[in-house]
């Protein structure tokens, strides 16, 4: 191919061997522009989807769920605590599966799943059943997200994946203002079928979600091998661009060594208590900011319009780092918890500053998950498991904004601010961590390099690895 150079000479072959690739830049210019447009929209549609169904439990109970179905505040607490339950068991499974199951099956049953499941919250009675169809929402929505970032792993090098899994934090920004459009249309349906407004959101939902899974399962291509929208050439570059780092990718087939190694690594952990506590502020946003909202004093249907402006402000900012976003939500809630009822107008600024952190924190964390673990499995194993101790978080929440003083979720709201204090340390450590790293590496002698790759672990551990910052 005109395109594509495979060069090895003296001078440049690297310590261990292998042959260095050149790739003609605007080739793979191309092919990047290709890949954006064809699989960005897939996983924006799918993440959108997952939560705009995980999270319109906060819409229909400050539509009135709560009182429908005969349950209590408490109550509501547990049906968001056990959805993490379940969400939280079948993490580390489902991305250890992906690839053995496929992901243009596996993804759209998982979607199919918690659809179903949707539709027929729309007719739950009790919160007996509320808590049953929340377990098995999350039971299907658990690989979710672990799947996509690993699915999108297998497309895009390492420099490559931030901006990727970007959109699919901006999806999940945009689904709260989606959510709160769709719940201010659907409360207008209240009586249809004599079923309430609240109802027709999880059941139109839930059906939108059935044609979302079908759409999925026809354009979804399971690797670059088999992508239809891709020429025999994207082909063989999409090859030469994984044979670049083949060295780090690990065994192709499943091995628990591969899991060991992530599991005994440290940043696994560092990570994961960035993950958990961020996620406190992200969790307990999504299920319950329009419940923060009416007790501002707001009404019903001016609560789910209030919403809109909010989850689209989040979507459009960015940061250029993960600190100064936490410090920026860190004073939201300082304001939310210090600042009368009676100011309302300040109130709902101070949610503004909230949004603007918590997308940008958590994406850019599963970004340098996804950039400092290499093998294939030991990827998974990571993404899993980071997602796991990060989504238990999901169960705090659910406890943390049970109760309000004078009308103010002040325990909530105070826990997710020193939550977010304790992310961002998280996030300073792993940063000095993979800088440090870097620099040393860099410095190595020919001779310090050549011992790393032989007696190293390999992966992301060997000396030639550059960790993404």
């Amino acid at each position: 191919m005109a395109a594509l150079e495979k060069v090895m000479t003296d001078a440049v072959k690297p310590a261990d061997n292998t042959p260095e690739l050149c790739i003609d830049p605007v080739a793979e210019k191309k092919l990047l522009r290709k890949l954006d447009i064809y699989l960005a929209p897939l996983m924006t549609i799918i993440f959108l989807c997952a939560y705009l169904d995980r999270s319109n439990i906060g819409n229909a109970a400050s539509a009135g769920m709560i009182a429908d179905i005969g349950a209590t505040s408490s109550q509501l607490g547990n049906a968001v605590t056990l959805f993490y339950v379940t969400y939280v068991a079948a993490e580390l499974p489902c991305s250890l599966v992906l690839k053995k199951f496929h992901p243009n099956r596996m993804i759209p049953l998982l979607i199919l799943g918690w659809s179903f499941t949707l539709i027929g919250s729309g007719f739950i009675k009790n919160a007996g059943q509320l808590y049953a169809s929340r377990l098995l929402i999350g039971l299907f929505e658990s690989g979710m997200f672990p799947c996509l970032t690993l699915y999108l792993s297998t497309f895009y090098q390492p420099q490559e994946q931030a901006l990727r899994v970007a959109y699919l934090f901006v999806s999940a920004a945009l689904s709260g203002a989606f959510g709160g459009l769709f719940a201010y249309a659907l409360l207008h349906m209240d009586g249809v079928a004599n079923l309430e407004g609240w109802r027709w959101l999880f059941i139109i939902e839930g059906i939108a979600s059935v044609f979302i899974a079908v759409l999925i399962f026809c354009l979804l291509p399971d690797n670059y091998e088999t992508a239809r929208f891709l020429t025999p050439e994207d082909r063989e570059l999409c090859r030469l661009r994984t044979e670049i780092n083949h060295k780090y990718h690990g065994h192709p087939e499943f091995q628990w060594a591969e899991v060991r190694k992530a599991l005994t690594d440290p940043k696994l952990y560092v990570s994961g208590w960035s993950q958990f506590f961020a996620d406190i502020c992200s969790f307990g946003f999504s299920s319950f900011l329009p419940l923060i909202l009416r007790s501002f004093g707001f009404g019903t249907v001016t609560t789910q319009l209030l919403t809109i402006p909010v989850y689209f402000w989040a979507s459009a900012t960015r940061a250029a780092f993960m600190v100064p976003a936490a410090m920026v939500t860190a004073v939201g809630y300082a304001i939310n918890v210090g600042v009368p009822m009676s100011m309302r107008g300040v109130l709902y600024f101070s949610v503004f500053l909230i949004a603007q952190g918590i997308y940008i924190i958590v994406g850019l964390n599963a970004t340098w998950l996804l950039n400092s673990h290499a093998g294939y499995y030991k990827r998974a194993t990571a993404i899993g498991m980071n997602q796991s101790m990060g989504n238990s978080a999901g169960v705090v929440v659910g406890q943390i904004f049970k109760t309000t003083v004078n009308g103010k979720y002040l325990l909530g709201l105070s826990f997710s601010l020193g939550a977010i204090v304790l992310a961002s340390l998280g996030h300073l450590t792993l940063y000095w961590h993979f800088k440090r790293e870097n620099r040393r590496r860099e410095a190595l002698t020919p001779e310090q390099r050549e011992w790393e790759v032989v007696h190293g672990k390999g992966g992301d551990f060997d000396p030639n690895y550059k960790y993404s910052l």
